[in-house]
Formats: C-alpha cells, sequence, structure tokens
C-alpha cells in the first residue's frame, strides 16, 4: 500500500512520520502511521480502508466494508461500516466521529489480512545490541501519551478533555487490555505481554497521566463554570482528580 502525504526521518531516540508538516509518533516504532491531513468529513474513505477511531482506539484497527454519501446540515459526509476486531461491527458518521486512515509501512508485517505493528522490532529483539533499543521503544510507546493531549495547537480546554477522557481506563480486568491495544496497536496485547508486564506500563503511564493532567490544570483559567464542564460526562476516577486538583488551587 502505497503511503501518502508522508515524509520519514530518524533519529537515536524515536521513529516519527511527518504528516501535513507536523510530527507525530507512529503507533509503533515507524512501522504504521495514521493520515490525519483528511481529518473527519473532508476525507473520503473507501471500502477496504483500516480505520483508527481516534478517541476509542482500544477499538483496534477497524476494516470499512461499506460506505454511503450523506449530506449533514449542508455538509457532504459518510455512513461507514467499520468492522473492528475489540468491538464488532460499527456504524459511523464521518461528520461526528473522528477517524484516521491507517497506512502500512512496506516494513508492516502482515498476516491474514491483519497489520502487525511490532514486525520489525520483535526481528531484532534477540540481537545482541539492538535488542535494548527495540525494548526502549516498546517502552517509549506504551508509557507515552496520546497527541490529542499534547498538542500545543488545541485549545486547553480541548486537551483537559482528552486527558480526562484516558481515565476510563484503569489496571483491572478487561480495561487493562483495552489500555494496551490503544498504546500499541495490537488486537490481543496478551500474545506480546504478560499481564504483569501490562500492569508495570500502565502503571508508569498513569503517573504521566496525572501528571500531563496537573500541568494542562495549571494553564487553564480558574474558571468554576470551566471545571463544571470539565466534569460532565469525564469517568468517576477522571472527576475524583479534577475535585482534588481544583481544591489545591
Amino acid at each position: 500500500m502505497p503511503i501518502r502525504n508522508r515524509a520519514e526521518r530518524h533519529d537515536d531516540d524515536a521513529s516519527i512520520a511527518r504528516i501535513d508538516g507536523a510530527d507525530r509518533r507512529n503507533p509503533l516504532f515507524g512501522l504504521i502511521t495514521v493520515d490525519t491531513e483528511n481529518a473527519m468529513s473532508d476525507r473520503k474513505f473507501e471500502y477496504g480502508d483500516r480505520v483508527r477511531h481516534a478517541t476509542r482506539p482500544e477499538w483496534g484497527i477497524g476494516l470499512v466494508v461499506k460506505t454511503e454519501l450523506l449530506s449533514t446540515n449542508g455538509q457532504q459526509a459518510q455512513r461507514l461500516a467499520v468492522r473492528f476486531p475489540n468491538d464488532g461491527l460499527k456504524t459511523i458518521s464521518t461528520a461526528h466521529a473522528e477517524l484516521e486512515l491507517v497506512i502500512e509501512d512496506a516494513v508492516a508485517s502482515v498476516a491474514d489480512g491483519e497489520v502487525n505493528p511490532l514486525g520489525g522490532w520483535d526481528k531484532m529483539k534477540d540481537s545482541e545490541w539492538l535488542g535494548a533499543v527495540a525494548q526502549r521503544k516498546v517502552r517509549e510507546v506504551m508509557v507515552g501519551l496520546s497527541e490529542r493531549v499534547r498538542d500545543p495547537f488545541r485549545p486547553v480546554e480541548e486537551r483537559l478533555r482528552a486527558c480526562l477522557d484516558l481515565f476510563r481506563f484503569d489496571r483491572t480486568g478487561r480495561s487493562l487490555v483495552e489500555w494496551a491495544v490503544a498504546q500499541s496497536g495490537l488486537d490481543d496485547p496478551l500474545s506480546r505481554f504478560t499481564r504483569h508486564e501490562l500492569e508495570v506500563l500502565f502503571d508508569e503511564w498513569a503517573t504521566n497521566r496525572q501528571q500531563h493532567l496537573q500541568q494542562l490544570f495549571s494553564q487553564a483559567p480558574s474558571d468554576p463554570q470551566l471545571v463544571n464542564r470539565l466534569l460532565a460526562g469525564a469517568p468517576p476516577a477522571a472527576q475524583a482528580s479534577v475535585r482534588r486538583l481544583n481544591a489545591g488551587r
């Protein structure tokens, strides 16, 4: 599959894809990337496209199985039927949902129609000197926060809301696996990690999540209405965290 609107550069710390003039970390080490240049209703998806739901990455990489044109408030959009490996068939309007087109890199491992974003680094993990690099990159991806909460060009309130939404994940039961799917892009993270490894990585990620939330909260204006807007619909764990931070202001 050709790679569009993408030029690559590599440094010692990470493989980064440049899309639409912005540096974006690939879901796993430059082996797959997403095209956000034509996000939302501006992009026309086709049958067979692989997509990721930006706000529900734990659903996994979905396959578009049906497309229809529709008009919403005078704007052209699409109604898509997308089959997600971890949540089944979904009907999605591109006028409301933020979908990302998954673009496969030539070095990605593809088997049985599924993208294996760990493929290249798996081959390096046993190398005496590349093994440490591969392990470090795995950790970077698993404990990192998404661009939705880090992008300084997004309004602070929008980043806060996205950060609070991450509190839907915890380290128990199915939620831990869903978090690992969202972080890694793997449909079955337990095929690559033990549960204990995921718990350790989650704890570090959760610390990063809390620290970033505190940082964003310090940048936001002291406004009771803002706090009320943020609390509306936020996960219970996020509400508790916001109340603690607000009490300390």
